[in-house]
């Protein structure tokens, strides 16, 4: 499962360092540390693989009654993507996107309580999630964009806390997720755990557990 996590960056960032140019004039987007369902977050997708967008966290189909339905649809499972509904469509239609993010977080259970863990890449300042987006219209014809997060089994790092772990690519695999010309077959051996000797993970603040909470400090180790 991938819930909460983290993008510290700016824009700037983004521009200078992965040459991203902004979708829109101005994108309301400032770094944040705790990013939750319904939140804004960046995105880059298959029809502007050089640009960044802002859509919300919790995937929210074109058939969907409410955008409640998001609250439901963080994530993805790599093992079935490709089966249900709400997804097949989206991973055929070449509706992928990066997800931009510098780490995320996991709740180890610790007798009564949990204790949250930063996780995040030893050598990549920024990283990105494989995941799916949709746009949906409210009932007044506002577009609403969002996406879910693709999990995958746990590598042997993240197997501690939890039993799953966010999809992240490589920096050679983000052209073909984003590639409209490459089958969805043809992506699934991409949905694997990231080494495990590649990331970190540490104790991290329960603060971190109310999405009212969004400062520097909850990256913090303890």
């Amino acid at each position: 499962m991938c819930g909460r996590y983290s993008n510290k960056k700016d824009l700037d960032f983004y521009k200078s360092q992965l040459l991203l140019e902004f979708s829109e004039t101005k994108l309301d987007w400032a770094p944040s540390f705790n990013i939750a369902p319904t939140q804004n977050a960046l995105v880059s997708t298959a029809e502007n693989p050089k640009g960044l967008d802002l859509m919300h966290f919790g995937l929210v189909p074109f058939w969907a009654k409410d955008k409640s339905v998001g609250y439901k649809m963080i994530n993805a499972r790599a093992e079935t993507v490709l089966d249900l509904k709400s997804y097949k469509p989206l991973l055929k239609q070449g509706k992928r996107c990066l997800v931009w993010a510098d780490s995320f977080f996991e709740w180890q259970k610790q007798g009564k309580e949990k204790q949250p863990f930063r996780i995040k890449l030893i050598e990549q300042e920024v990283f990105s999630f494989a995941g799916l987006w949709s746009l949906w219209k409210n009932p007044e014809g506002e577009d609403y964009f969002s996406f879910t997060i693709i999990t995958t089994a746990p590598n042997e790092l993240t197997s501690v806390v939890h039993d799953r772990m966010p999809v992240i690519l490589a920096e050679e695999e983000r052209q073909a997720w984003l590639d409209k010309d490459v089958k969805a077959e043809d992506l699934m051996p991409l949905l694997n755990p990231f080494p495990a000797d590649a990331m970190e993970m540490y104790p991290v603040s329960k603060d971190v557990g109310n999405v009212r909470n969004n400062h520097e400090g909850l990256l913090n180790p303890l």
